[in-house]
């Protein structure tokens, strides 16, 4: 999101900390009829350019989906590219924020859902799909495992190799993922910080 619809940022932390606390206090039951809206505002509090927008906008779709579970399954690809302006912030406690909200959002779509994230995740495409689009535009993927694998904070990197491990214990959908999630969890074997 490049212009937000409100420019004062304290405003926009306040409006994050409403949704979350309805997010995190509502049956979700009572939510049903609202599903659309409340995954379309918290998409947009985690693309905020302000970072505490964004923690904010990560708590909200963590608790969002973890209470949502599999109901969520069709807003889990949008939800997770969401996660992706977090992933870039300058600041390690907003990368750290996306990478906690990650594993209830991969949750919440299991199975095909879940690996559409995952190839957003690795920047994997398919080599017998061929885009028309690509040939016409220049399309950048980028890898954002491995730029947390390579990222300057150490809090950030244990992390990132706590929320694979997590992945591995606690998705339902586990062995669907372990030929792209291998490779991440064995370069934390390698990690030069003790």
């Amino acid at each position: 999101m490049i212009d937000p619809p409100e420019d004062s940022e304290e405003v926009r932390i306040v409006l994050a900390e409403i949704v979350t606390i309805m997010v995190s206090t509502t049956i979700f039951d009572c939510l049903r009829a609202y599903i659309d809206p409340f995954v379309n505002i918290l998409r947009a509090l985690c693309m905020d350019p302000c970072g505490a927008v964004i923690i904010e906008g990560c708590q909200g779709i963590s608790e969002f989906c973890g209470a949502g579970g599999q109901i969520l399954i069709h807003f889990c690809e949008g939800m997770g590219r969401s996660l992706f302006t977090a992933f870039c912030h300058k600041h390690a406690k907003v990368r750290i924020a996306g990478l906690k909200a990650l594993h209830n959002v991969v949750g919440a779509g299991v199975w095909k859902t879940a690996v559409n994230v995952f190839e957003h995740m690795v920047g994997f495409r398919d080599p017998n799909m061929v885009p028309i689009k690509e040939f016409y535009e220049t399309v950048t993927r980028l890898n954002y495992f491995a730029q947390f694998v390579q990222d300057r904070s150490i809090a950030v990197r244990e992390c990132f190799y706590k929320e694979i491990g997590n992945m591995f214990m606690n998705l339902e959908d586990k062995v669907d993922h372990e030929g792209r999630l291998y490779p991440y969890l064995i370069s934390g074997l390698f990690d030069q910080s003790d």
